[in-house]
């Protein structure tokens, strides 16, 4: 089964992020202000134009979200971002804010099983925002994927984020009704996620595995 070609990237990514819906969410700001999805589109469009000060100014800005990475999983994603920058390779650096996504999407679910799921509103605000980075950043290229391979890899990615949804139980009403949550069925359905990820992104970088 081949592996979803690097050239289809730019296009997917892009066409996914300007079609996906505004949904208001957490964290203080919307879904389309959120920091990493504004800079993803932003290197997208300025990219495109060829307009690599802008580009390197917008990574610049998310430094934060590099560095968190690295420290905490051990990928440093820099050397990457310099080789694109420095050559003006378009397709490295869409390639590199990819990669940055899914482990941003990895630090969601690392916090929240870091906490055991026992912060309901964090926990359910950390998996809604790693939702969204995969239906805005990265769906488009599952999709993809699954077309040129006949697979229906995106299908069960979207089932899997239903499924974790309903493992950070309910704090109920008034505390009547109250579901514990289940930490365990969490850790194991976003495994799921993450492997059905490196399977159409086979060259991500995914560091090393946090135990608990």
């Amino acid at each position: 089964m081949p592996f979803l070609s690097k050239q289809y990237i730019l296009v997917i990514v892009f066409f996914a992020i300007i079609i996906c819906p505004k949904v208001s969410v957490g964290y203080g700001y919307k879904k389309n202000e959120d920091p990493l999805i504004t800079v993803f589109k932003s290197v997208i469009f300025y990219g495109r134009k060829g307009e690599w000060a802008k580009v390197k100014s917008d990574i610049n800005s998310i430094s934060d979200r590099i560095d968190d990475v690295k420290t905490l999983f051990d990928v440093d994603l820099r050397p990457k971002f310099d080789t694109g920058l420095t050559q003006q390779n378009f397709q490295e650096v869409v390639n590199a804010m990819a990669n940055l996504t899914f482990l941003a999407i990895r630090e969601k679910y690392y916090w929240n099983l870091a906490e055991n799921l026992q912060m309901f509103t964090r926990a359910k605000v950390r998996l809604r925002r790693a939702e969204e980075y995969y239906t805005t950043l990265l769906a488009g290229n599952v999709r993809r994927y699954d077309k040129l391979n006949d697979t229906k890899i995106h299908d069960r990615i979207f089932n899997k984020f239903k499924e974790a949804r309903k493992t950070l139980g309910s704090i109920g009403f008034l505390g009547a009704g109250a579901v514990s949550p289940k930490p365990g069925e969490f850790r194991m359905i976003t495994k799921v996620i993450e492997e059905k990820l490196l399977m159409v992104f086979p060259y991500f970088e995914n560091g090393k595995e946090i135990t608990y």
